[in-house]
Order: structure tokens, then C-alpha cells, then sequence
């Protein structure tokens, strides 16, 4: 618990201004205390002690030897103090809850055997003297409590007045600090990949420029990267004709090894381009996703059987019953293929075969998939999803095409309202986990079996 307040405390910087101000005010607090008790308190403790003994004697002279109580208790009233008798036939207090001799903690006074005299709680400014056979403990101020320190209403008051004072500091505080929290949220959303992120601000202090220089950062960020994609866009598309034209003079060449590394070559390059059209149909209002209620079970069985001679096979899990779920059958299958032929490609052909499961998991399909490749270095795991990021930076045609496949399979996934999950070990292989919302399956729901 201390640990999890501690760590609480450390990520919390509206909670350390307030820890801030609480040690201001407990230092000065302390500060205050320490110098009346110590220094005030010990500089003028005898003339505190004398004057109390001297007042003491003063209202003790009305009352006579041996004291009337009838006396003392006008006395009290009167000049309102608090007293309290004992002695011979006489044990006598001006209030009910009037302290014991006992209960008070009064410093002993030099000028007067067996007196004592000063300042001590509850009674605060009070002596204790004898007086004959009498002893006599007087409140020599008005009320019972502490010099200084007030009735216990007036310390109700003072610590609500003091928690009113924190309670202002830290809302003046926090709404000072506003903006931090405004710009640390869309931070968060432009790491999270929101490029439209804009937070609008009127403050003019440094915390208002830097919400504004941060706007323009964000707004140069989206620009080149909206730029990348309209270059990539048209390339792609001034790409596509002279392939056609490749593609049918290599039909019309003699068979041999270079032309078939040729038309390898060109296919490859169509298979990117078409990834980067299907990437830029998902943001056109024009392109979006043909849903349709799919029997994800069989699709996913579709694509383990179009690849299941590759590699080191595959083992399906799973997929013998119906899982139904609003998606665009087309989008899926891409979504679907990518991912399993990266499991395929990376695996040894002589290793174990790659696992794909199908279940269902609060309210969602999951279909993840596992292989016993080469794995993926931690360091890279943060930008598998990135376009033509690759962990083999070879770029050859055994491992693969120009890292575009994962990029375009979370960009199908996320359209669906879905989510796509990637964990590995170098030498240990790669799990992916694909999740869509489902739609009515009537089965129970499952955790799924990696």
C-alpha cells in the first residue's frame, strides 16, 4: 500500500504541489512553535512565573484563612477565573471538570518553597500555591484553556480555516497548471497516432506557448506525413502502368531463370503497390468497409488452406464451429493472409508448424497466431506496425516484401472497431493476437488458447 501511495505520489504533480504547500505550512507552523517555547517561552518564563504567583496571592486575599468558598466563588465569577481548594474541611472547585492538582504540569517557582507557576495545558496561564493548610490551583485567565490556544470551537475553526486555505492554494495551483494536463493528453493522442490533435489555449504565459508551439508541431508533423502518403499515393500509381507493360512483354518472352526472376520481381512490386491503394481506400469516404455478417471460422479456414503447403504447415484450432461477425470479407481475408504468411515465412520449414486459433473472448473473436521463427528483437516491437518498417532491413524476397503487410493489417483491424497485438522472443518465435467485435455467435464466452 505504501509503495503503490509512493509511486502515486512520484507520477502526480498536482498531488506534489499539494505536498508542497502542506510542508510550507507544517515548516512555518514549526518554525512559530518552536521559537514561543523555546526562546520566548524560556526568556521570560520567571517574570511569567512571578506575575502569576503575585496575581495568585492578590485573589487569594479576599478569601480569608481558612477560605470561604461562598467568597471564592464570587471571587471566580467575578474576575473570571477558574480555583480549586483542598485542605481542612474544604475540597472545593469553581467548575465540575476544574483539572486535579495532578493533572497539571506546572514548572516549579524558585521564589516560593513548594509553589509552582507558568504556562501549562489545559489551565494555560496558572499557579499552584499553598497557602497555611490550604493549597489552592488557580486559572488565572479567563476560561480553562490553553494561553493562546482558544476554546475547542475556536481550534475547530482554526484547522477549518487552514484546510480552506490549503483547499484554495491547490485549486489556484491546479488551475494555473491546467494546461500541463491539457498537453500531456495530447501528447498521449499523438503518440497514439491521432495527427489531428489540436488544443486550443488562451493563456499567453509560457505554459500557453507551449501548448501553441506545440499545435505547430503537431500541424508540421501531419502535413509531412499526409505529404509522404500523397507521394507514395502517386508513385504508386504512376507505377502501375509501366508494370502492365512489363508484365505482358515477360509473357511474351522464352521461359528461362531471368525471366522468372523478373516476373517475381514485378509481382512483388504489384503486391506493394496494391497494399498502399487498399491503405489509402480505407481513409476515402469512398472506400470504406463493405460489411457484411461473416462466418469468420471459415474465412480464416480459407486462408490456412490457401498456405497450409508453405513452410512448416500450419495447426488450426477452433474453426469446426460458426463465429459470426459484422466485417468487410475482403478486408478480413487481407487482414488475415498478411499476418499468416509473415508466421509462415519467418518460421524454419523444418520447425514446428505455425498454431492459429479461433475462440471467443467478452463479447469479441480473437484469432491469434504462433510461430517458432526467428522472433523479432524487443527494440523493433514498437514499429512492427509502422509502413515499410522491417526488422531485416536485407529487404531480400525470402524474408519478405517492404514491411507493409502488418502496417495495412491494423489499419483493416482498427476500421472494424477491432485491435491487433504483437508479441516475441528472439529465437523463440512471434504471437499475434487479432481481435473484432462479434456479432451474435451464441456460444459461451471463452479466453483464447494461445
Amino acid at each position: 500500500m505504501m509503495l503503490k501511495l509512493l509511486g502515486r505520489v512520484r507520477s502526480a504533480l498536482f498531488l506534489k504541489i499539494l505536498l508542497v504547500f502542506v510542508g510550507a505550512f507544517t515548516v512555518v507552523g514549526s518554525y512559530f512553535a518552536i521559537t514561543f517555547w523555546v526562546f520566548d517561552w524560556q526568556r521570560e518564563r520567571p517574570t511569567i512565573q512571578a506575575t502569576a504567583v503575585n496575581y495568585a496571592r492578590y485573589v487569594l486575599g479576599d478569601l480569608g484563612d481558612p477560605p470561604d468558598t461562598t467568597t471564592a466563588r464570587a471571587v471566580a465569577e467575578r474576575l473570571g477565573v477558574g480555583m480549586r481548594i483542598e485542605g481542612p474541611g474544604v475540597a472545593w472547585t469553581s467548575a465540575a471538570d476544574f483539572p486535579d492538582f495532578e493533572d497539571v504540569d506546572l514548572p516549579p517557582y524558585p521564589g516560593l518553597a513548594g509553589s509552582r507557576a507558568g504556562i501549562a495545558s489545559p489551565l494555560g496561564f496558572s499557579a499552584d500555591v499553598s497557602r497555611g493548610e490550604y493549597r489552592y490551583l488557580l486559572s488565572l485567565q479567563s476560561g480553562r484553556t490553553a494561553l493562546g490556544s482558544g476554546p475547542d470551537w475556536e481550534n475547530v475553526a482554526d484547522a477549518l480555516f487552514m484546510l480552506a486555505v490549503l483547499a484554495g492554494v491547490y485549486v489556484l495551483t491546479r488551475r494555473l497548471l491546467r494546461p500541463v494536463r491539457v498537453l500531456s493528453d495530447g501528447v498521449e493522442r499523438l503518440r497514439a497516432g491521432d495527427l489531428d490533435v489540436e488544443m486550443p489555449t488562451r493563456r499567453t504565459d509560457e505554459l500557453g506557448r507551449l501548448i501553441v508551439s506545440f499545435n505547430a508541431m503537431a500541424r508540421a508533423v501531419r502535413e509531412r506525413i499526409r505529404a509522404r502518403d500523397q507521394l507514395l499515393l502517386d508513385v504508386s500509381h504512376e507505377i502501375r502502368s509501366p508494370l502492365t507493360r512489363m508484365r505482358v512483354a515477360l509473357e511474351m518472352m522464352p521461359d528461362s531463370a531471368a525471366r522468372r526472376s523478373v516476373i517475381e520481381d514485378v509481382e512483388e512490386t504489384e503486391t506493394m503497390i496494391r497494399e498502399l491503394l487498399e491503405t489509402e481506400r480505407l481513409d476515402s469516404p469512398h472506400g470504406g468497409l463493405a460489411k457484411e455478417r461473416t462466418d469468420l471460422s471459415a474465412l480464416v479456414r480459407e486462408c490456412v488452406t490457401a498456405l497450409s503447403d508453405s513452410g512448416p504447415g500450419i495447426d488450426l484450432k477452433g474453426a469446426d464451429r460458426p463465429l459470426h461477425a459484422e466485417v468487410d470479407p475482403e478486408r478480413m481475408r487481407i487482414l488475415v493472409g498478411n499476418v499468416l504468411s509473415n508466421a509462415v515465412k519467418y518460421s524454419d520449414p523444418a520447425g514446428l508448424p505455425v498454431r492459429v486459433v479461433i475462440d471467443t473472448a467478452d463479447g469479441a473473436i480473437m484469432i491469434s497466431f504462433h510461430d517458432h521463427g526467428v522472433g523479432i528483437a524487443r527494440d523493433d516491437l514498437p514499429f512492427v506496425f509502422e509502413p515499410f518498417y522491417r526488422a531485416d532491413r536485407s529487404r531480400s524476397r525470402d524474408t519478405g516484401g517492404y514491411g507493409i503487410g502488418l502496417s495495412l493489417a491494423r489499419r483493416i483491424v482498427e476500421a472494424h472497431g477491432g485491435s491487433i497485438e504483437i508479441s516475441s522472443r528472439l529465437g523463440e518465435g512471434t504471437s499475434v493476437l487479432v481481435s473484432v467485435p462479434a456479432s451474435g455467435n451464441g456460444v459461451s464466452p471463452l479466453r483464447p488458447r494461445w
